[in-house]
């Protein structure tokens, strides 16, 4: 980082002046500082400071004489880097409140959370998140992030889930079957974009396939060179994929005084200086099509709408072509490098997609950026819950529950009410229950999923009571065949 910083420091001084370069090392300094970096990339260190903040914490708690007053004097003195108190509200107590921010694990979570953004954010205005260092996220970064993720994975291997029957996995087993396996989370994915192509064609609806993306204020570095964009206004990822966010909220607000329904996918991905763009695969009536990509130019173009080039690049649209394919295949391949790279052998830009979609992962988690979102139809949530169950009663419930465990993500649309019902007008809704046991915060649990309801009957989907052991005998490696 020192040389990256002093590599911008004479740049400037070379360019403009000396008090330009002055300033920039005088913003960055006030920005950043070496402890956001080690709470970042040590997690000895991030353990031993979270533990000292939260003893901290227990003490202040100890000598107030109410709550209130800790609360009080805890957010006006004890927060630093960025982290934020828990907000009082009806699923947080004042009481909650306090145990959280005298819990260390609380405090090591929003620490690393808070300094990772902030030192990725540094790390892009210092030139080492770009095309010519480290692609989508800088190179400490990426390293940060993956040794978080290999301790995760053996902590996941070091837990067993019991249930009420007897029956043990460990925790890294049962993750390995939910979507939090790139390979299911792919897949997964894939089903519900064909069943979206599907219902396209039955119903003879057209596809788009849109790009989104964010002004030249928002870009660091030009992609080909590497150098630092001159127009750029320190923005990092979150603040420009809020830009897109608001963006698209006007963009569908727009569709709906229009009455124009729409249905399909939303691809958020990272340019190479870890500014995000979308990629939308929009389906609707024909007639909406040229409406559509309107609204979307339009309102692409709100921000700067005269710096170069930018009606052609803001936002682009094709057709899908249906004589030449399928819309899955216009998004299929930013599906993959985005998950995992499989059947995708280069991005774009000729690294190997396998690796890049390892750092591409690692950019959406410090961000916490959500990658994909769908666009209407049914709640992945009930298809996900009847997954989960083998027989239901015979109707709509058991129709929908066999559609799921076929993969048919058109036919299970259809039986909820079609792609155009609204999610309150759909024929089935996730069931919850609420637990007055007491949590480790001294909180109710609260609300939660235990099956689905078609309005009549309720179908238990969550059978089993689990509870958490820590194994006391290194895991067993599972053969191949298991």
């Amino acid at each position: 980082m020192q040389k990256a910083v002093a590599q911008t420091y004479t740049r400037l001084l070379h360019q403009k002046n000396i008090q330009a370069a002055n300033l920039y090392l005088l913003e960055l300094s006030e920005q950043f500082s070496p402890q956001i970096a080690r709470l970042a990339l040590d997690n000895n260190h991030l353990k031993n400071f979270a533990a000292t903040k939260a003893y901290a914490c227990v003490r202040v708690c100890f000598a107030k004489k109410s709550e209130q007053l800790a609360y009080e004097h805890i957010k006006s003195r004890t927060l630093c880097f960025g982290v934020e108190a828990p907000i009082i509200q009806k699923q947080i107590t004042l009481t909650g409140a306090l145990k959280r921010l005298s819990d260390e694990k609380w405090w090591r979570a929003n620490l690393y959370r808070s300094c990772m953004r902030q030192f990725e954010s540094t790390s892009i205005r210092c030139g080492l998140t770009h095309s010519k260092a480290g692609l989508y996220i800088s190179d400490a970064s990426f390293k940060a992030v993956q040794s978080k993720r290999i301790r995760n994975e053996e902590l996941l291997k070091s837990l067993i889930a019991v249930n009420e029957l007897g029956h043990e996995f460990t925790l890294a087993n049962l993750a390995s079957l939910s979507v939090s396996n790139p390979v299911n989370r792919r897949n997964e994915l894939m089903a519900r974009l064909h069943g979206f192509d599907v219902t396209a064609k039955k119903l003879n609806h057209a596809g788009i396939f849109s790009t989104i993306t964010c002004p030249s204020r928002m870009h660091a570095r030009f992609k080909k060179s590497g150098d630092p964009n001159p127009s750029y206004e320190n923005y990092d990822p979150r603040m420009s994929q809020a830009y897109l966010c608001r963006l698209w909220s006007q963009i569908r607000t727009a569709l709906s005084h229009l009455n124009i329904q729409i249905y399909g996918f939303r691809v958020a991905e990272p340019q190479h200086d870890g500014t995000p763009h979308w990629h939308l695969l929009i389906y609707s009536a024909p007639e909406n099509v040229s409406q559509i990509k309107q609204i979307i130019s339009s309102y692409a173009l709100n921000d700067s709408p005269n710096e170069p080039g930018a009606s052609k690049i803001r936002s682009t649209h094709l057709d899908i072509d249906w004589s030449k394919g399928t819309g899955v295949g216009y998004i299929a391949k930013y599906i993959s490098k985005n998950v995992d790279g499989m059947h995708v052998e280069k991005d774009l830009m000729g690294n190997d997609a396998a690796s890049t979609a390892k750092r591409v992962s690692a950019w959406a988690s410090i961000q916490g950026i959500r990658q994909f979102q769908q666009l209407g139809g049914p709640t992945v949530t009930s298809w996900r819950e009847l997954r989960r169950i083998n027989e239901a009663p015979e109707g709509i419930l058991n129709n929908a529950r066999e559609a799921a465990d076929a993969g048919n993500w058109q036919l299970f649309t259809e039986i909820l009410g079609g792609v155009d019902c609204p999610r309150k007008d759909q024929k089935i809704k996730l069931a919850w229950s609420y637990s007055d046991e007491i949590g480790m915060y001294a909180e109710p649990k609260g609300d939660s999923i235990f099956g689905v309801t078609d309005g009549l009957n309720v179908l238990v989907t969550r059978i089993h009571t689990w509870t958490i052991n820590r194994s006391t005998k290194k895991p067993s490696i599972p053969s191949a065949a298991g």
